[in-house]
């Protein structure tokens, strides 16, 4: 009889975006099934708030939803032992260890250990990254793509929490794995590929998953399935090799089609594939179903760590962006919809057509060219964006949509209207060796 190998880590996946559910994080650490749960919780269009938040007050810039995050996940952690890490610092990972730690006295948690990491923030070096494009505006802030190395110290220095800002989403996931490891890159690049694919959470079990034809032969995911997905565990091994599974019992699919969709995710080249830890090659990754909703991953590889690491650059351009909608419903509600958009098209016609955008929601505001008007359309929405000079001009745009409730096609209602500040996301790379980072303890 041959040698059970058991996991080195058991790693589990309880976020994927800001605003994820919070009851399946909660599921994984109650279970005790988990070693550890990592919470993916911060993208561009939330670092910009925090980065906002944080120019205000020195104290803001930590991820809004944290207390809320926290409070049901916190006890129950600390019951089975399961460790937490995430990017919930967002620009502000010091105040986010702090509010942590104080969350953990408001619950009675003795001795929570809480490690807070920073030295994403490379604003004040902007000078010496490598853009790729001009800067041109004003830039809020810029920060760096870590990599998991200061998270897994933390972690065998005793952290039950480490909170960070801005660190690539495979790292999170990582991290906790990489503490149990041997030094073997390419047993550490199948980690960072077991964190590749945990890091969007449910779209890994099922979530976003589209079968062609109706529900999935044998594993349908119905309504209440959906409300109620199943997050995925991976069980890691020394060899970097893994099995994708989630809870027993819990509404999923995990399969080689959703495990092959979510690692091309945001993949340009499945060769190269550039993480702050490692360059990864997926192109000899492999599936296979161990048992229901059980995969066994293996194959990951690496050509050693990337020359340099990601950063991305916030910048406020001048003027505002002025996004309306106004909704055209019943009988007759394409040729309506589509008498607006023209109308719009002749009252706007000074704008320049790079500026301008205005489609049909429902027809081709995605699409575009490649779509198809045909069918029986009886609501649709017209869709203006507008780059606009000034706030009176993100009023001009504001003010033609409504203009069409009386002066437009039969049956305009339903306005929505929103102006913001234009913030373009501009890539840049730094060297690794001018990052600077450390690690802030505080405990309950």
């Amino acid at each position: 009889m041959g040698k059970i190998v058991k996991p080195i880590c058991r790693i589990g996946s309880g976020a994927g975006f800001a605003g994820d559910r919070i009851d399946p994080a909660v599921a994984l650490a109650a279970s005790g099934e988990v070693d550890a749960i990592a919470l993916e919780c911060l993208a561009e269009r939330t670092l910009v708030p925090a980065i906002k938040a944080r120019l205000e007050s020195p104290e803001a810039g930590a991820d809004p939803r944290l207390r809320r995050r926290l409070r049901p996940l916190l006890p129950v952690a600390v019951q089975t032992k399961c460790k937490i890490i995430s990017n919930l610092g967002a620009a502000n990972p010091i105040a986010a260890g702090g509010a942590i730690s104080a969350l953990g006295k408001e619950l009675n948690i003795k001795g929570l250990r809480v490690a807070a990491i920073e030295g994403d923030d490379v604003t004040s070096q902007s000078q010496v990254i490598d853009w790729k494009r001009p800067l041109k505006g004003r830039l809020l802030g810029a920060h760096a793509y870590l990599g998991c190395s200061q998270m897994a110290e933390a972690l065998e220095e005793g952290a039950d929490v480490v909170v960070t800002g801005r660190v690539a989403d495979s790292a999170l996931f990582a991290a906790p794995v990489r503490v149990r490891m041997q030094n073997d890159q390419q047993a550490f690049a199948g980690a960072l590929t077991v964190g590749h694919l945990l890091e969007c959470g449910g779209q890994l079990t099922g979530g976003n998953f589209d079968p062609v034809g109706g529900p999935l032969p044998g594993n349908p995911l119905t309504a209440s399935d959906f409300a109620a997905l199943g997050y995925p565990i991976a069980h890691v091994y020394a060899d970097g090799t893994a099995d994708i599974m989630t809870l027993t019992g819990a509404a999923a699919v995990i399969d080689s089609m959703t495990c092959a969709l979510q690692l091309l995710y945001e993949v340009h080249d499945p060769t190269y594939y550039a993480t702050p830890d490692l360059v990864l090659d997926f192109s000899a990754v492999v599936f296979e179903q161990i048992g229901r909703n059980c995969v066994r991953m293996q194959g990951a590889q690496t050509s050693g760590p990337p020359p340099t690491i990601k950063v991305a650059g916030f910048v406020e351009q001048p003027g505002y962006i002025a996004d309306c909608e106004i909704g055209f419903v019943g009988t007759g509600a394409l040729f309506r919809a589509q008498l607006a958009a023209d109308a719009l098209r002749l009252r706007l016609s000074a704008w320049p057509d790079d500026d301008i955008a205005i489609d049909l929601v429902g027809v081709n505001s995605i699409l575009r060219a490649g779509a198809s008007p045909e069918g029986n359309h009886t609501e649709l929405r017209v869709h203006v964006s507008a780059r606009c000079p000034d706030m009176e001009a993100a009023q001009q745009i504001e003010d033609e949509v409504y203009a069409l409730t009386l002066s437009g096609p039969a049956g305009g209602c339903s306005v929505r209207s929103e102006r913001r500040n234009r913030i373009e996301v501009i890539d840049g790379y730094i060297s690794a060796d001018l990052i600077r980072t450390s690690t802030h303890w505080s405990s309950s």
